[in-house]
């Protein structure tokens, strides 16, 4: 019931003569196309309009903060850090559908043509108050992608509540963390 629908997609580095698969790229490229996956699903209109009596925010706010923050990973790869507070908050990603299934699609194949090394240190950027002082921290790309993948689930939770209350069904795993969906096929058997 909870199994896990993954697209087999070889995201790989060189090693000498060797292809070397790197699983936390898939995974986030998997997770991207998820999204992707669900938004066609959306009309214009469901995928702009907020309730904010019952939840506050809708499904293009979310997408836009998930994709800002790939986005924010990807240029990291490029410049050695990851500024997680210098997003682009483009409102036109939260408004449009089919802005954000362009920029979805962008950061997929940005994604997938990445040639990194996941293991060196990396600086990230991030604020934990509003008060502007920023915290610089070390981490490595392996870590920032295990990040961006709990935190595009996290999201994900959101905008399937949001979707269910607009009559759009998520596939059930959409939004629902690996670890939960490895947990219920154990107790499913």
């Amino acid at each position: 019931m909870f199994g896990f629908r993954r697209k087999f997609i070889q995201y790989t580095y060189s090693v000498g003569q060797w292809q070397i698969m790197i699983p936390l790229i898939r995974d986030n490229c998997d997770f991207l196309q998820q999204g992707i996956d669900l938004l066609e699903r959306h009309s214009p209109e469901s995928y702009a309009k907020s309730d904010p009596t019952t939840f506050g925010s809708g499904v293009g706010p979310h997408m836009r903060h998930v994709l800002d923050h790939y986005s924010s990973f990807i240029s990291g790869v490029e410049s050695g850090v990851i500024n997680y507070d210098d997003r682009k908050r483009d409102t036109e990603v939260e408004r449009s559908l089919d802005a954000c299934i362009q920029r979805a699609r962008e950061l997929l194949g940005s994604l997938r043509s990445l040639s990194i090394d996941i293991e060196p240190l990396v600086k990230v950027i991030v604020s934990a108050n509003t008060f502007g002082s920023h915290y610089l921290s070390e981490s490595t790309f392996a870590r920032e992608l295990q990040f961006l993948a709990s935190h595009t689930v996290h999201h994900y939770a959101l905008i399937a509540i949001a979707s269910r209350m607009k009559g759009i069904m998520p596939d059930k795993q959409f939004g629902i963390a690996p670890s939960t969906l490895k947990y219920l096929q154990t107790v499913e058997t």
